[in-house]
């Protein structure tokens, strides 16, 4: 009888671990599932917040809208002569235009061409028919402007892009909070300023057309 009570003793603390075995190994099972799951919340956050951020869904309807968009303008451009001293590209939340050299205004001066105002006209149309915002930034070459009316090139690119806000608001009345302009001044060059070719290509005016 003595000895048999000893095995009963020694078998109750084994089958005590296999419980606490068992009841561990379920916690981590389940554990690992809860990792996954929220493995795969967050993937869909950062996807979500990825689109919110900047980025147009492929297939989406503001897609749609900016590749149509695009596309008609190109046929503008080119009917107008305008296609190699303008440049459109897509970007992550619509596209740009972007206006070489004199093409908007002549060198030095922030009076906006009359042979320009057209294609200005156009692109009014299609953000009076589109929800975009649209941003204008001027930019200019490194060569020192000082007048009494551009002290620097600080005010010359910000008074174009200004005055090209003015038309679109008083000619297209586009709500203001739609519009942006800000001057870039010699400090984002697309070229090197120390040739005649690249000072041309930094002379420009850039339109953003985003959703």
């Amino acid at each position: 009888m003595e000895e048999e009570s000893r095995k009963r003793i020694k078998e109750v603390p084994a089958a005590g671990w296999e419980v606490i075995y068992c009841s561990l190994a379920l916690i981590l099972v389940a554990l690992f599932a809860m990792l996954v799951s929220y493995s795969s919340i967050e993937k869909d956050r950062i996807k979500h917040f990825h689109h919110g951020a900047g980025s147009i869904p492929e297939g989406s309807e503001q897609r749609e809208i900016v590749m149509q968009t695009m596309q008609s303008l190109k046929i503008y451009l080119t009917q107008a002569g305008l296609d190699k001293s303008v440049n459109i590209e897509k970007t992550e939340r619509g596209f740009k235009i972007t206006f070489g050299s004199n093409v908007l205004f002549p060198s030095g001066v922030a009076e906006i061409n009359k042979d320009a105002r057209p294609c200005l006209d156009e692109m009014i149309k299609i953000a009076q028919n589109n929800p975009f915002s649209v941003r204008v930034e001027g930019h200019t070459d490194s060569v020192p402007i000082n007048t009494p009316e551009f002290p620097s090139n600080w005010e010359l690119s910000t008074t174009r892009a200004v005055n090209i806000l003015r038309y679109f608001l008083e000619k297209g009345e586009l709500p203001a909070n739609r519009l942006a302009a800000v001057g870039f001044s010699q400090y984002h060059p697309v070229a090197s300023n120390d040739v005649f070719e690249g000072r041309q290509k930094n002379r420009r005016v850039e339109f953003y057309f985003e959703l």
